[in-house]
């Protein structure tokens, strides 16, 4: 694939989305590693880690680690998530995207509006389209992350339509919130097996109510959440989705299948789609091994023949496949995520024909499993991650002094073949 900077020059060409226009095509895709406050406001850390990524020249952030509802803070099963469930936390939100946008960046909040049956245990009931849970195997997993047997979710009860009903409501206000905070648009995330993606594929939607069956009745859940912002936020602030390209499981849903449910929520007055891949059920498809796989595959062409507007393409690690993206017309911008954790400059080394000092992500994923281990992010490749608000050389703070040695040892244990083996077959035994 090129890499030289005269062919990358498609990626510095401006796009835009509704009414506003990303300067290139670039965008850092949604992660949880904000580092927020225990409250669930943007932290020091937080602001410096978006700063950082603006200076370094995307066309645009997409905030993850974000929460639309108490339900989904409460249950979330991930360490500290930003809150737009309530008007409070406007002020600190409002800081934040000031910041951001102090380096011309626009900055969209993807808004999660329930687990599903990701959920950790809470007062809230775990709910999803069905009943039907998830079955996590070893083999199914990352590079770099090991699991010494199957892990076996929660089984969720059948959300009741008045459920359905509130969830969507709360989402639809929680991104007027956010247009109130500063943020430029907003995301709904309907992948990796979350509350919303459970009605999208026949698979694990048996419902025979008007949420379940033909692709009109599993995509109502998305066109409502659509049509109630819409209503809240009016015409020229951008909604997109957030949507899997493909299950990858046996008797799952394909590309044709989820892009037919895209286009019935592009109707609903959508803006824009960014694709993943998988789920928790396949995250060796989610976080692969290789760059572009929904390019590789197809898939991205399925969708690009389904919709209108312009569509977001994930799993890039490269110029070289950022470019094939594009240049291809297989997407109108690439988003990056771990990339983006390995080098905040990634946009600006490639803009100034700098790609060959691209840190690369080593793709070993300890940032992903720190995540699953209720640690605070970091990255191999780049010490500075996660540490952005820190000075340069000062000591950190006491609490990580005595933490970060036992994160070490429980990273080397966790990341063990032999030693994870041996604790799966313990188990296996118990059993």
């Amino acid at each position: 694939m090129p890499d030289n900077a005269e062919s990358t020059d498609v990626l510095f060409s401006p796009l835009a989305i509704n009414q506003v226009t990303l300067a290139n095509r670039i965008v850092m895709g949604p992660m949880a590693a904000v580092s927020p406050r225990p409250d669930g406001r943007p932290s020091e850390q937080t602001i410096a880690f978006l700063c950082e990524r603006a200076k370094g020249g995307v066309g645009l952030i997409i905030l993850g680690g974000t929460t639309a509802t108490r339900r989904a803070y409460e249950e979330s099963p991930v360490k500290g998530t930003l809150r737009f469930d309530d008007d409070r936390y406007v002020p600190a939100l409002k800081r934040m995207t000031d910041a951001v946008h102090a380096h011309g960046t626009p900055i969209f909040a993807e808004l999660t509006a329930s687990f599903g049956t990701m959920a950790k245990p809470s007062d809230w009931p775990c709910i999803a389209a069905s009943a039907r849970n998830l079955v996590i195997k070893p083999d199914t997993l990352p590079q770099g992350v090991i699991a010494p047997f199957e892990v076996t979710t929660a089984m969720p009860r059948e959300a009741t339509v008045d459920e359905i009903a509130q969830i969507s409501q709360e989402t639809a206000v929680a991104a007027a919130r956010a247009q109130r905070a500063g943020f430029d648009g907003v995301e709904i995330p309907a992948m990796m097996s979350y509350f919303l993606a459970s009605f999208l594929s026949p698979r694990s939607n048996w419902r025979t109510d008007e949420y379940g069956g033909s692709v009109e009745n599993r995509a109502r859940v998305l066109v409502d959440i659509v049509r109630l912002i819409r209503e809240r936020v009016g015409a020229s602030f951008p909604i997109g989705l957030r949507i899997s390209a493909n299950e990858h499981v046996e008797g799952g849903q394909g590309p044709e299948g989820f892009a037919n449910i895209a286009r019935h929520v592009e109707r609903a007055g959508l803006d824009y789609v960014a694709l993943t891949d998988g789920n928790y059920e396949r995250m060796d498809a989610s976080i692969s091994a290789t760059d572009t796989p929904t390019v590789a595959h197809g898939e991205a062409k399925i969708f690009r023949e389904a919709l209108s507007g312009p569509l977001l393409i994930g799993g890039v690690h490269g110029p070289g496949g950022a470019t094939q993206v594009v240049s291809g017309g297989h997407g109108d911008a690439v988003m990056l995520a771990r990339p983006l954790l390995a080098d905040p400059e990634f946009a600006n080394k490639i803009r100034d024909g700098r790609a060959p000092e691209i840190v690369q992500c080593d793709r070993h994923n300890q940032c992903l499993r720190r995540m699953t281990l209720g640690m605070p992010i970091r990255c191999t490749v780049n010490p500075r991650m996660g540490r952005e608000s820190r000075q340069p050389g000062s000591l950190p703070p006491a609490e990580r002094l005595v933490k970060a040695p036992v994160e070490r040892a429980v990273l080397a244990a966790s990341g063990n073949p032999r030693l994870m083996s041996l604790v799966g077959k313990l188990a296996k035994k118990r059993s």
